[in-house]
């Protein structure tokens, strides 16, 4: 028996080819918002510690941001996992860093991430049917 296909795995993991246009479009920006998910992470660590510790906790933020990504969520995931629970992982992966910025007084870039993410989630889901 097959496992559901999740709503957010690419159909040929890692290729455009024979997507459309559109989807070819939402599924570069989704690779640059998962790029600044990173960044943020990094920005949000930076600001959690001093001294050269800073430079440990944005390292090692980047690192557990990606290795999550990469086990749960990536199109080629060594674990997958049903939709809902990617959206959900999604969701407080991209809240809870976007919420992070906010207070810490970056609330555009913030709010314009999550934004982002949100619609472009949609929009991939959408575009694959």
């Amino acid at each position: 028996m097959e496992a559901p296909r999740r709503v957010g795995a690419a159909r040929d993991a890692g290729s455009l080819e024979g997507a459309s246009p559109a989807l070819a479009v939402a599924l570069i920006i989704r690779f640059l918002v998962e790029l600044a998910l990173l960044a943020g992470a990094g920005i949000v660590a930076a600001h959690a510690a001093d001294g050269a510790w800073r430079w440990v906790a944005v390292g090692a933020s980047v690192i557990v941001v990606a290795v999550l990504w990469g086990l749960f969520l990536s199109p080629k995931a060594a674990i997958p996992v049903p939709a809902v629970v990617a959206l959900a992982m999604e969701a407080v992966l991209f809240l809870g860093v976007g919420a992070a910025l906010f207070l810490l007084g970056w609330g555009a870039p913030a709010v314009l991430g999550v934004v982002i993410w949100a619609v472009d989630r949609a929009a991939v889901a959408v575009l694959r049917r």
